[in-house]
């Protein structure tokens, strides 16, 4: 089976991609497999790969925080992730990030690494949540921060 990839439009050389899959299911070798066939390299994600990662690079997504002083540091992770993303996107690399029903995460992630790959806050949204869900005003705060 297929794996069901919401490819985004970006910069290049690279892809950037998001994909459903359940936070609490781990990720099965089939499913990896499938992946890698479509060519994802880098795999953000919060459910966890088994021992056959079938060559792709499983990257943890930051753990949800639970206090102020904890999600101040998951904000400083994440950003750090998305820079990393950018990066990889910038060498070519097809990168997927993970996303689940539960709280718009991965979204924001793919959001905050086309802008540091050089989209207008606007145009980033549009492509990555075009129904919304994401504060505009905090990635334009974001990208005057870090772009």
């Amino acid at each position: 089976m297929a794996p069901a990839l919401h490819v985004i439009a970006g910069p290049g050389p690279g892809q950037l991609a998001t994909m459903a899959h359940p936070a609490d299911e781990p990720w099965s070798p089939q499913e990896l497999s499938a992946l890698a066939r479509a060519g994802v390299q880098v795999l953000v994600s919060s459910a966890a790969p088994g021992p056959d990662t079938a060559g792709i690079e499983v990257v943890p997504f930051p753990a949800s925080a639970a206090s102020p002083k904890e999600m101040q540091h998951e904000a400083k992770q994440v950003v750090a992730l998305a820079i990393r993303l950018a990066r990889e996107v910038r060498a070519g690399r097809f990168v997927v990030t993970q996303s689940a029903t539960d709280n718009g995460r991965s979204t924001l992630l793919a959001t905050m690494t086309l802008a540091l790959l050089g989209i207008r806050p606007g145009e980033a949204l549009r492509r990555t949540a075009p129904g919304g869900g994401i504060a505009p005003d905090w990635l334009h705060d974001f990208v005057a921060t870090h772009g």
